[in-house]
């Protein structure tokens, strides 16, 4: 059995992203002209289990500030963080929840940017 090109890059993203934990899944029943709630993941780490936020970019609400959750619990990667009217950066982060800057206005996973693993949860880059 032979694939389109097209087909084998999506399967092989489709994999890199699963491998991050960077696609939620949304049930079926959701409606394309309704928003899903965020999709959450339970992580079971040294004996306690707990339940992550949205993986992803997360929108500050209530006077809380937005941040990005990193589902994966093995790797480190890079995210560009959007900030206006400040520039955009790259920062490093580990597993669990980073809280980003007031003025952050989105945050995604960024496989181009050095390979997308990083080694110091913290470190920014341009």
């Amino acid at each position: 059995m032979t694939f389109p090109r097209a087909r084998l890059r999506t399967t092989a993203a489709v994999a890199a992203a699963l491998a991050i934990g960077g696609l939620a899944w949304v049930p079926a029943s959701a409606s394309a002209g309704t928003a899903p709630a965020p999709a959450t993941r339970t992580v079971a780490e040294a004996g306690r289990t707990t339940s992550l936020a949205g993986c992803g970019w997360n929108e500050g609400r209530g006077g809380e500030r937005a941040y990005y959750e990193h589902c994966a619990t093995d790797t480190n990667v890079w995210i560009q963080v959007k900030r206006w009217p400040r520039s955009n950066y790259h920062r490093c982060v580990g597993p669990g929840r980073t809280n980003l800057d007031s003025d952050a206005t989105g945050a995604w996973y960024d496989s181009n940017y050095q390979g997308g693993l990083c080694s110091h949860p913290g470190d920014t880059g341009r």
